[in-house]
């Protein structure tokens, strides 16, 4: 159902809606003269959409990509380079090869669906170019997506080498890994989406090296990077990077950190083996990868929180380190994401089944599928996967060999799972888990039906802020089911954006004491299961509500404060649903007991005084310059601020509009100033007008215009009236300046 929502949503559309994928001047269809286009996004999107046209069969989607294939292939020259020229000598003078990184995963999904020659003859070429290329010019770490994403790279060399044997793979492998950043040794960046692809390369490179280390340090990376930063169902606190202390569940993930971490986690599975990353995988894909799009996945956000209370258009920073419309879910925008993240429902359907040796096959990942395939001698066989996982723990297969044949079938077990059950045409059958998988290997009939039970229980987790706790069952993790109030917010036309506020009360904490309570219904065929509306399973808990627990200074769910948290609220029976369909959710609750700690009201921003200006940084906002939050110092990042950044040595202006005049006579001024890391100082000089009539008016100061770092700068004028009066400000050459906060009268 996800797939067939996808081919009609923005991601499936996406041809009709972005920019970067009009065929006109493209430089992924080999324009040279006007290259245009011709980075990441292409790419990205043409992953996904290939593997959803070939998974669904889909004639009108093959027709779609192929001319971007034939472009990319067309693109290759004689020495082996291929795709957009402008990516062969940057302005570092060495090659940005992140987007070939994307291009060769393309290419690599339509070989496997059509056996095109092509795709390994380019691959092979392209390989001897990397080869080729001088030392200093592999992998320079000035261009910072590829230094830190090579393990794409070695999973294509690895994918090649699996392809052809060539032994020339082997140490191209070698030089690859030696110029990368060095996730072999330890966590190397902390940007949300360079985690999710960097983190599995060591373990990739492994199946060179055959270096138990090599595997060990991609386990000990996502371990740590998850003790630090984990939020529960799989994912991690990076909105945009990972921040010291910033760990809190009102944190975000981007969804191009779901898309990606999804994959790293099946291409681990697919190369190691081991079940546990067929665990990971489902716990990204059903409690984050859902809820980072509307329902009808025809909109999707670059944000989302475990708890999260509003997703909106305005800006959260430096609550979350992004700034701008980072919650709103918009067909139009989010730009890497927008393109990227529709790999992951294609790509979670492509990893289900995998070959296994002695000529069987594996369901790795549970979901309702059919697979084709050759096996022991060569029988075709077909099995169908009927099953209403994860809301149910039944998955039943319909083996059907074209005749009687002897393979394995291989069930992985999932960790959370201790005592799977099998029956084998409707009698018990006894196996023994090893390495997280049970081998049934037998001769199949047409006709087997073969059940796998994977019992599950509803259990109260700690989570890990002491005293914080979550709610799952089986893969699944549980959210407070909140009323989603969803409302247009702009381009009013095919592809609207959306803004999602509460209708119900989301400041709850539970009772571990109280027993719960699992219920279920039939799931609706034709119904999205993950949909706050629709879900078919949720559970019983209760819990008091926690008055002192709101929206912060930054429209966030306040930070978790010290627990138990004492409540005087009525107890409360409260809905649970999967974390993936609630796209406002409370996921980890505060304990509330009897005798407990006080939580203190968090600090709260008065409503702004309308605002406009001639430049604003797209991170910053207006609303920063009357809040009435008063910084600590002019490098405050802890609240709101408004920057003209990136405007350098330039006069520029930031004014309020007012209902009425009124007389203005003083203002004061607490301007930002990030010496010595950033490049925003005090202005070199400021004055302020008032617009008279249809004419901008200096003011007459008292005396000069003071320019006070770490304290306010006052003013007094001789009193004038009007509506609107301007702040301008002349920059120092060189540096941008910023303000935050501006006090007026």
């Amino acid at each position: 159902m996800q797939l067939k929502l996808q081919r009609d949503g923005f991601a499936g559309k996406l041809s009709d809606i972005s920019r970067f994928l009009n065929e006109k001047d493209n430089a992924w269809l080999g324009n040279t003269a006007n290259p245009r286009a011709g980075w990441e996004e292409l790419p990205y999107w043409l992953k996904g959409q290939v593997s959803l046209a070939y998974v669904l069969n889909d004639k009108k989607l093959k027709a779609e990509c192929q001319p971007w294939i034939e472009g990319i292939l067309a693109s290759q020259k004689e020495d082996g380079w291929f795709g957009p020229e402008a990516n062969r000598k940057t302005r570092h003078g060495t090659p940005d090869l992140w987007p070939n990184m994307l291009a060769q995963s393309v290419l690599q999904t339509y070989y496997e669906a059509t056996g095109d020659q092509r795709v390994i003859n380019l691959m092979r070429k392209y390989a001897d170019w990397l080869i080729a290329l001088p030392e200093e010019q592999t992998v320079d770490p000035k261009h910072y997506w590829h230094y830190y994403r090579v393990g794409d790279q070695i999973a294509s060399l690895l994918w090649l080498y699996n392809n052809t044997t060539d032994p020339k793979l082997l140490g191209l492998a070698e030089k690859m890994h030696r110029h990368s950043a060095r996730w072999v040794d330890r966590i190397v960046n902390r940007h949300g989406v360079n985690f999710a692809q960097g983190f599995k390369e060591p373990a990739l490179y492994s199946l060179f090296s055959k270096s138990a280390k090599d595997y060990a340090a991609t386990e000990r990376n996502l371990s740590e990077f998850l003790r630090d930063y984990g939020l529960p169902g799989g994912m991690y606190a990076a909105d945009e990077n990972a921040r010291p202390g910033k760990d809190d569940p009102r944190q975000a993930t981007e969804s191009c950190s779901v898309a990606e971490m999804m994959l790293s986690h099946e291409l681990l599975m697919q190369t190691t083996g081991k079940a546990v990353w067929g665990d990971r995988t489902e716990e990204v894909a059903f409690n984050w990868l859902p809820t980072t799009m509307t329902a009808d996945l025809k909109a999707l956000r670059y944000l989302t929180c475990a708890n999260m209370a509003v997703s909106d258009a305005a800006g959260h920073s430096p609550g979350i380190e992004n700034g701008g419309a980072m919650f709103l879910f918009d067909p139009h925008d989010h730009r890497c994401c927008q393109h990227n993240v529709g790999m992951a429902w294609p790509y979670f359907t492509e990893h289900l089944w995998f070959a296994t040796n002695g000529n069987g096959l594996a369901a790795a990942v549970y979901a309702p599928s059919s697979v084709t395939a050759k096996v022991g001698g060569g029988t075709r066989v077909t099995i169908e996967e009927k099953t209403n996982y994860p809301f149910e723990d039944e998955i039943r297969f319909l083996v059907n060999p074209a005749a009687p044949v002897k393979f394995p079938l291989v069930m992985r077990v999932p960790g959370w799972s201790p005592n799977p059950l099998v029956t084998l045409n409707g009698k018990p059958v006894l196996l023994k888990a090893k390495d997280g998988y049970l081998t049934l290997n037998r001769i199949w009939k047409k006709g087997d039906r073969l059940t796998l039970r994977l019992p599950m229980t509803a259990k109260v987790n700690q989570a890990k802020h002491a005293g914080s706790l979550t709610v799952s069952r089986g893969p699944l993790v549980y959210s407070l089911k909140i009323q989603e109030e969803t409302k247009p917010y702009a381009h009013l036309d095919k592809w609207p954006s959306y803004e999602v506020r509460p209708g119900s009360d989301w400041n709850f904490g539970l009772d571990p004491r109280v027993p719960l309570r699992f219920m279920n219904k039939p799931l609706v065929e034709g119904k999205q299961p993950w949909d706050f509306r629709n879900v078919p399973v949720q559970i019983e808990a209760q819990g008091r509500q926690i008055p002192e627990w709101g929206m912060d200074i930054y429209g966030l769910v306040a930070p978790l404060q010290k627990m138990p948290v004492l409540s005087n609220a009525p107890l409360r029976k409260l809905t649970l649903i999967p974390m993936g369909a609630a796209r406002l959710r409370t996921t980890v609750f505060p304990t509330v007991a009897p005798t407990g700690a006080v939580w203190k009201k968090p600090r709260t921003a008065a409503t702004p005084i309308p605002a406009t200006y001639s430049h604003r940084n797209w991170w910053d906002t207006e609303s920063a310059l009357s809040d009435k939050l008063i910084p600590a110092n002019s490098g405050d990042e802890e609240i709101p601020r408004f920057t003209w950044w990136d405007h350098k040595g330039t006069e520029e202006w930031v004014q309020y509009t007012f209902t009425e005049t009124r007389t203005f006579q003083k203002c004061r001024v607490y301007w930002f100033d990030d010496e010595p890391r950033g490049g925003i100082r005090l202005p070199a000089s400021w004055k302020l007008q008032v617009k008279v009539g249809e004419v901008w008016e200096d003011v007459q100061p008292d005396g000069a215009y003071p320019l006070v770092k770490n304290g306010w700068s006052d003013v007094s004028f001789r009193p004038i009236g009007g509506i609107q009066i301007r702040l301008v400000a002349k920059m120092r050459e060189g540096f941008s300046a910023g303000v935050l906060e501006w006090e007026v009268n």
